[in-house]
């Protein structure tokens, strides 16, 4: 049934607008299996995805399209064996998705400039495309139409910031699957649980210098303006914001814990505040729990909370 599903999945998922997410999906079944041990049943697990996406997209495209396409998915399906390798081996959450962001992030920074002009061409098509429904439907006065233009303009400044952290997203969510599979799937019994989990994984402290000297080049390009050195603040700004701002989220799952919170409840409120664009100080909380361990001192605040709680009003007479 496992087989079945896997290859109905990709195919379905591949042979409609969701191509990229049977790319995504198909690290996690490889990694759990690396393991669990079971290396020839993850090769399959990866062939079976190549497989699935070469039928998908040869039902909408050309068969040499989809062999293409059916190449590139096993290469990232097969990122799932060095990630199975990293958790059998009990390395933290945070160490994983180090792993898959970074051999993610080089494979489509790869393609990227491999196939620069086709890129900029298709992101000015549908961002102008995407511009353009949502004036139709809601008039020239469209929420975020100016941003829109304005990073079409300067998308060499900015496009490997975003690849960053797309990719870093996508990582997080292969290893957080990959994590609760192995820890609530039916042979979780069998091995030792993985190492870590997600709100407790946090950048080194190191990495504030490469934020300071990427606001120090950013200031130099304010100066003295420099193509290339806009080139390396603005897209070492956009990376470092995402893994300051999932640190951020970290936090505020570790906080919303400590006062009781139930995780539905957490992460319903995480969602809320990403509706109401309240998010975006998770990148500063996640900045600077460099200096100061904000999950311990949540921790503190809330026991102390409690404490008080239960000790209740105090009499002033008493």
């Amino acid at each position: 049934m496992f087989w079945i599903g896997l290859f109905l999945a990709g195919a379905v998922l591949s042979g409609t607008a969701y191509a990229p997410l049977a790319l995504a999906v198909f690290p996690v079944p490889v990694a759990v299996l690396w393991a669990r041990g079971r290396s020839g049943a993850a090769a399959g697990a990866a062939l079976c995805g190549a497989l699935s996406v070469l039928v998908g997209q040869a039902l909408v495209m050309s068969v040499e399209g989809g062999l293409a396409f059916s190449v590139a998915a096993l290469a990232v399906a097969g990122l799932g064996a060095p990630l199975g390798e990293m958790i059998r081996r009990g390395r933290s959450f945070g160490q994983c998705v180090t792993l898959m962001t970074a051999a993610l992030f080089g494979l489509v920074v790869l393609e990227t400039a491999l196939l620069w002009d086709e890129t900029r061409k298709a992101w000015t098509i549908s961002s102008n495309h995407f511009i353009a429904q949502m004036e139709q439907g809601a008039g020239d006065s469209v929420p975020y139409a100016d941003l829109m233009r304005w990073v079409d303009v300067q998308l060499p400044f900015l496009v490997f910031g975003m690849l960053f952290t797309g990719m870093f997203v996508v990582a997080t969510l292969q290893t957080g699957a990959a994590y609760r599979w192995l820890r609530n799937g039916a042979e979780a019994a069998d091995s030792p649980p993985p190492v870590g989990k997600f709100k407790m994984m946090r950048p080194p402290d190191a990495l504030v210098w490469l934020a300071i000297a990427a606001a120090l080049t950013g200031l130099a390009d304010y100066q003295w303006p420099s193509d290339v050195l806009r080139f390396v603040s603005w897209n070492t700004g956009v990376a470092l914001a995402a893994v300051y701002w999932m640190n951020g989220v970290g936090i505020a799952l570790c906080a919303m814990e400590a006062f009781g919170f139930r995780p539905a409840a957490a992460w319903g409120l995480l969602g809320v505040m990403m509706v109401l664009a309240l998010h975006n100080g998770l990148a500063v909380i996640g900045l600077f729990d460099t200096w100061f361990d904000q999950r311990m001192g949540a921790q503190r605040l809330a026991a102390a909370w409690r404490d008080r709680n239960r000790e209740g009003p105090q009499d002033p007479e008493a």
